[in-house]
């Protein structure tokens, strides 16, 4: 018996060696495989589920009281960088769709945004031009610029939401690359305005002349 029970335990510590190497060699295989990002949306650009876009890159946030929150999309927050933000509506003026709400200069450069809807402000985030780096920290929280109450909330209907809006953006990314690539007399993309995967570089805006920001702002942030 002494001697069956010694040769169980020596199967049974070995059993458990075995397991244990096995268990190891696993956990290290998986250490050793990279993480690949996926290829199938290349361009990293913030369109969070439950929130509103507009085709004049604003995006509109809905409380259950009827009022909204407007700010800039991040199509546009990527590309200006660092902009100075101005404001030009207060807490009770009336806007029209269409309107100028926000301007965005960098250096003697200019793009206008225009409200997607018409409505009443009802609160202007005077923190936003404070700290233009809500726009790249805290784009749909502390990043918005206006609280509005609409006059028809048939306009939402024009906005996108979900995965529409994700579709739209990468169409407005297919649309900015032909735009660049038209602002050079051979056609070509410059390779200083991309970043790897393809998608436009931060900012790049920025190196830019004010022929390109003026032909953006009608390409781009026209309310139709």
């Amino acid at each position: 018996m002494t001697v069956l029970f010694v040769i169980a335990t020596i199967i049974l510590f070995l059993s458990a060696d075995w397991i244990l190497e096995r268990r190891k060699a696993r956990q290290g295989k998986a250490a050793a495989i990279p993480v690949i990002r996926t290829a199938a949306d290349p361009y990293p650009v913030r369109v969070p589920d439950g929130i509103f876009f507009a085709p004049s890159h604003t995006w509109l946030n809905l409380y259950p009281s009827g009022t909204l929150r407007l700010g800039i999309d991040d199509f546009i927050a990527r590309l200006v960088g660092r902009p100075e933000i101005i404001l030009l509506k207060n807490a009770g003026d009336q806007v029209a769709k269409g309107e100028p709400i926000i301007l965005l200069k960098e250096h003697d450069r200019l793009l206008t945004v225009r409200s997607p809807l018409s409505g009443e402000i009802l609160e202007v985030n005077d923190e936003l031009p404070r700290n233009p780096s809500y726009l790249r920290e805290r784009l749909f929280g502390d990043g918005w610029g206006y609280a509005i109450r609409p006059v028809s909330m048939c306009d939402l209907k024009e906005m996108m939401l979900g995965s529409e809006s994700r579709s739209w953006v990468r169409d407005e990314f297919g649309r900015l690359r032909n735009y660049f690539a038209s602002l050079n007399t051979n056609g070509q993309l410059q390779p200083a305005y991309l970043q790897d995967g393809g998608a436009p570089a931060p900012g790049v805006l920025g190196t830019m002349d004010e022929r390109a920001w003026r032909g953006f702002e009608q390409e781009f942030l026209q309310v139709h």
